[in-house]
């Protein structure tokens, strides 16, 4: 028997995934943890408490910048090496978590953990906001890094800050929208898409 609330919550997840939030029975999600129905009220005594601990985790505090990147980039060139290694870092941590016999057949990881997302917007508290705050922290470390390397010559002088960093955060949130409804997203892909941009603003 499960006894551990983190395998709790990684059972949920991948219970949350596949299924529908209001279809996800305690039941279901206690089966899966090994557990109960009663054992599982033990750590969650409502589903909708236990669904808040899942998105809390696997997508409020693992998307988190400071959790998903590395800040020690001198130049923009830089920092798009370590945004694309934060971004296959994350994928391959949640795909292990997330893949498994039971998938819905033919879905990626990408599909699954967007089809996750869908569900936050409507079942999880004040989710509007948390999301837009969270698609903000990575629109501004942009932001910030681009503002850096028009500072110091690193890119065209009269190069539109705003509207590059848009351009990299959108790129990102596109292609990986656009690609979980196929094999998933390609991180290559994504590291080309970014350079290109990169050689369109570079001094």
């Amino acid at each position: 028997m499960i006894t551990n609330r983190d395998k709790v919550l990684e059972n949920a997840l991948r219970i949350f995934i596949r299924m529908n939030y209001e279809k996800a029975s305690q039941v279901e999600i206690a089966k899966a943890c090994g557990l109960s129905k009663a054992g599982l009220i033990y750590y969650f005594p409502f589903k909708q408490d236990l669904f808040v601990a899942v998105v809390d985790k696997y997508i409020f505090q693992t998307q988190h910048p400071k959790n998903k990147f590395d800040f020690s980039a001198v130049s923009l060139a830089e920092f798009i090496e370590q945004y694309l290694a934060g971004v296959d870092k994350t994928m391959q941590r949640l795909s292990k978590l997330i893949e498994s016999k039971d998938n819905a057949k033919g879905c990626c990881f990408n599909f699954n953990y967007f089809h996750l997302l869908m569900q936050v917007r409507i079942y999880y508290p004040n989710a509007e906001a948390k999301l837009q705050t969270l698609m903000d922290q990575d629109l501004q470390i942009w932001t910030s890094i681009i503002q850096q390397a028009k500072d110091n010559g690193e890119i065209k002088p009269d190069s539109d800050v705003e509207q590059i960093a848009s351009l990299f955060h959108q790129t990102f949130i596109g292609l990986s929208f656009e690609r979980s409804f196929f094999a998933g997203l390609d991180v290559k892909e994504l590291s080309q898409k970014l350079h290109f941009i990169y050689s369109l603003v570079k001094a």
